[in-house]
């Protein structure tokens, strides 16, 4: 009676849990699907949200891309027309007088403003108003620009001719097609001679426009898909547009075009794979669901085969722990015989055996270790086995041999031992890390060569060991041409050429030599040779492996290396003073030549300290003031005025003694002093500058070394600031190397300079080897002719035609030029001839003190 009720009970329990069971589950997964489907709805409408901004952004982009073209092009046309404008030539031919064969049959105002800048429209306007020069589609023509502008034409010539040296840019409709209007009053350039004619001077125009095939060329050029003027009033006010300003009240130039509506190319991507991922997840949500309610009647039913399993779950959470106060990685255990009886799962993915086949078989024949049997070691270790670890080693299945590291405690049942559990941890990798790690701490890590720790070991072990018969050698040693490969070829390339050579330095060192790098391309090579013939025919093996090419994938790579030598103990006994020696040494196989060796002196170490002293001196003199400046005055050639001087820094050590910049220089470069001394004559030569007058300007030359740095155009703002002399009475020299060494940072900042109204000349020019475009891409105002030219000028046909065509290419360019090195009558009336506008040089004033050069400009200006 009470078992068949205590049966019912359990029955009804059962299924009250069913029940409640099911219901859980059926609401869970309603929920999830609810869930599910939010989120793919959520999605889709994501993607619309995206591509709908991708569409908005892609036009904002084309809009972009057509105003800054616009843009463009009407600066390319300002330069254009300035060109022509301000060009003295132009001023005689087309202000003075209209010169139609000079203009047109010539093709200095011709058609080749057609062809090749594409100008159909050219007009030069006299002060009146009449056009008496133009050109249409590059022929000559009796059209005005008022038939082409129409009521634009009288505005656009009214602001040109009041333009002093610029010129303006105008939107316009020229034959209802959009169009770019630039002008600029004719006025004469650099020649001062020319004669000003009273009234308003002519304006030259130049009319651009955007025929349907321009449109699409400029488009095409900014990925802009089919621009293109409106075809009517409606299509004016569709979008996309862009819009640009007429003056005059006119209706605004507007450009259409087609976008290119990147979101429509997303939603067809993606939505396609959102719907197909909603059926997908509809498809398994609705087999997951049958699989879950199914799973709910049965885990009920599984409720009744939990009591049966307690006793064996008990001594399964008993075993399991004590196998975790031990640790884990894969786990064993043994009977009291130290035979397996138990292993995990974990065993068979560490170790690739099957558990079974290993079940009943001793430990030590899985386990072993060099000195003992492991069951007979945990026998003596009795309790303390726990807190002993052992490193052991184990076969893998696929016959590797592996490292693990033995846990164990021993099992006891009633008191007795009934054997051992444990763990074994594979730690095979962390034991090859530690040796890598030891490895990599005594060498290098690109080539395995020694590096310096190992270096530093070796030179202290041997040292004590060496003496005058048996010298220590210590050769440093550097690749050449290694920087260029790197920069040209690329850094996996360099590390191939080290590894290569460091493998033909390793070959050629004994037994009991070593063979160290010490970072980029510079080695250490420590040898033992009693004889200097036996270390220079070393040095010439080690020559021959670097001559031979070096071959990286499909480069063939030749190299030279250059090394310095020292001895030891006779040049040193301390490791640092042996390297430092040899690194001196090197310097001086460099500076040879290369691809040499030299020997270590003790004149190289005194050479480094009379330059380390000079380098003192040099601070030293800052801080005193001890520099002094002299001025070589600079005359304009044609009218025989002072126009300025160059600043020269002078440095008087004694009463008759001068150290030349030559000498300091370099080495204030060096060792960044430059930009401390280029300050101070900045400063001195800006201060004194201040007195010479309203029109005199001062010369400043300034160090390449100095466009590396941030703070040029701020450190000339403030010397001009603080000693208040006019910005356009400085001009700074600058040799014309800079322009290809960093060109993007040297136009930075000559743009900043030109911004404060600095002047800008090209120093030494005709000596370097820049490309002519620099003087067009460069905001230079004038050149300097080198004094190497000079010297054989005028009697040097050669040397006369070089100066001739500097002069002519300095107008070109409209730049200011100046001679220096005049030091003959001849010279100097020849340079007149050639309209050469500035000189200097011995024969007309050589540098000399503030005081006499103050001296000069009174007797100039009585």
């Amino acid at each position: 009676m009470n078992s068949e009720f205590h049966r019912d009970t359990l029955l009804s329990a059962r299924d009250n849990m069913e029940a409640h069971t099911v219901r859980v589950t059926r609401r869970s997964l309603r929920t999830l699907t609810v869930l599910l489907f939010g989120v793919l709805i959520l999605s889709m409408l994501m993607v619309l949200v995206i591509a709908h901004r991708q569409n908005i952004a892609s036009v904002g982009h084309d809009e972009m891309m057509l105003r800054q073209a616009w843009q463009a092009r009407q600066q390319e046309m300002l330069v254009d027309v300035r060109d022509y404008a301000f060009w003295d030539d132009a001023y005689k031919h087309l202000h003075q007088q209209v010169d139609k064969v000079w203009a047109f049959d010539e093709e200095n105002v011709g058609p080749g403003l057609y062809k090749e800048y594409h100008y159909q429209g050219v007009f030069v306007v006299d002060g009146a108003g009449q056009t008496r020069y133009a050109l249409i589609n590059g022929e000559l023509a009796d059209t005005t620009l008022e038939a082409w502008l129409g009521a634009q034409a009288a505005p656009l010539l009214a602001t040109a001719g009041k333009l002093t040296h610029d010129a303006i840019a105008r939107n316009a409709r020229v034959n209802k097609q959009p169009a770019i209007v630039v002008a600029a009053p004719i006025l004469p350039g650099k020649v001062a001679s020319l004669p000003l004619p009273p009234g308003p001077p002519s304006v030259l125009v130049f009319v651009n426009i955007f025929t349907p095939a321009r449109l699409q060329a400029m488009g095409k050029t900014i990925d802009v898909l089919s621009p293109h003027a409106p075809a009517d009033d409606r299509d004016a006010r569709s979008e996309p547009r862009l819009t640009e300003p007429v003056p005059g009240g006119e209706p605004p130039l507007v450009i259409r075009w087609q976008p290119k509506n990147p979101g429509m190319g997303l939603i067809w991507l993606l939505l396609p794979l959102l719907l197909l991922t909603a059926l997908t997840i509809a498809l398994v949500t609705r087999r997951v669901s049958r699989h879950a309610l199914y799973n709910a009647v049965l885990s009920d039913r599984r409720f009744e085969m939990l009591v049966i399993s307690q006793r064996e779950l008990a001594d399964s959470e008993e075993r399991f722990r004590d196998l975790a106060e031990a640790a884990s990685d894969w786990i064993w255990e043994t009977d009291d015989q130290g035979r397996l009886c138990y292993l995990s799962s974990r065993f068979s993915e560490v170790t690739g055996h099957d558990v079974k086949r290993w079940l009943g078989r001793h430990l030590d024949h899985l386990l072993s270790h060099p000195s003992h049997s492991l069951v007979a070691w945990l026998m003596r270790q009795g309790e303390d086995v726990q807190r002993v670890p052992l490193r052991c080693q184990f076969m893998s299945a696929a016959g590797e041999r592996r490292i693990g590291q033995l846990m164990a405690k021993t099992i006891r049942r009633n008191g007795l031992r009934a054997g051992f559990r444990g763990t074994v941890s594979d730690i095979t990798y962390e034991v090859d890390a530690q040796a890598r790690i030891q490895f990599l701490s005594r060498h290098d890590i690109l080539t395995g060569l020694a590096n310096r720790m190992q270096l530093q070991e070796y030179l202290t072990a041997h040292l004590d060991q060496a003496t005058d018969d048996d010298p220590l050698i210590v050769i440093s040693l550097d690749l050449d041409q290694f920087k260029p490969i790197n920069d040209t070829w690329g850094h996996t390339v360099g590390d191939a050429v080290l590894n290569q050579i460091s493998q033909r330095l390793r070959s050629l060192m004994g037994a009991h030599e070593l063979a160290a790098r010490l970072g980029g391309d510079g080695f250490i090579l420590v040898m033992r040779e009693a004889s200097r013939a036996g270390v220079e025919y070393r040095c010439r093996a080690l020559q021959r492996a670097v001559h031979q090419p070096v071959l990286s994938g499909t480069h063939q790579l030749n190299l030279s290396a250059s090394m310095g030598i020292v001895c030891a103990p006779q040049d040193a006994s301390q490791p640092e003073a042996l390297l430092r020696l040899a690194d001196i040494a090197l310097g001086q196989a460099r500076a040879a030549g290369r691809n040499q060796w030299v020997w270590y002196s003790n004149e190289m170490s005194s050479h480094l300290q009379s330059k380390r002293e000079m380098v003192q001196a040099i601070e030293a003199a800052l801080s005193n003031e001890a520099f002094s400046l002299h001025y070589q005055p600079r005359y304009q050639l044609q009218s025989g005025q002072l126009a300025g001087a160059e600043a020269l820094i002078r440095w008087q050590v004694a009463a008759d003694k001068w150290i030349t910049p030559d000498r300091f220089i370099p080495l204030a470069e060096e060792n960044g002093l430059i930009t401390a001394i280029s300050d101070w004559v900045l400063m001195r030569a800006c201060t004194d500058a201040c007195a010479w007058g309203e029109q005199r300007y001062v010369s400043v030359n300034i160090s390449p070394v100095e466009f590396r740095t941030s703070d040029l155009v701020q450190r000339v703002a403030h010397a001009l600031a603080v000693s208040g002399l006019p910005a356009t009475r400085l001009e700074l020299e600058i040799t014309e190397n800079i322009t290809f060494e960093n060109p993007d940072r040297a136009l930075e900042i000559m743009q900043g300079l030109r911004t404060l109204g600095v002047r800008l000349t090209v120093d030494d020019f005709g000596t370097g080897y820049a490309a002519l475009g620099y003087l067009k891409a460069f905001p230079f105002n004038g050149l300097k002719i080198d004094r190497s030219w000079m010297k054989e000028f005028p009697e040097s046909q050669q040397a006369q035609s070089v100066v001739a065509g500097i002069v002519a290419l300095a107008r070109a360019f409209a730049l200011t030029i100046t001679a220096e090195g005049i030091e003959t009558e001849a010279q100097l009336n020849e340079l007149k001839v050639l309209s050469c506008e500035e000189g200097q040089g011995y024969f007309l004033g050589r540098p000399m003190p503030l005081a006499a050069f103050s001296a000069l400009l009174e007797k100039q200006d009585v």
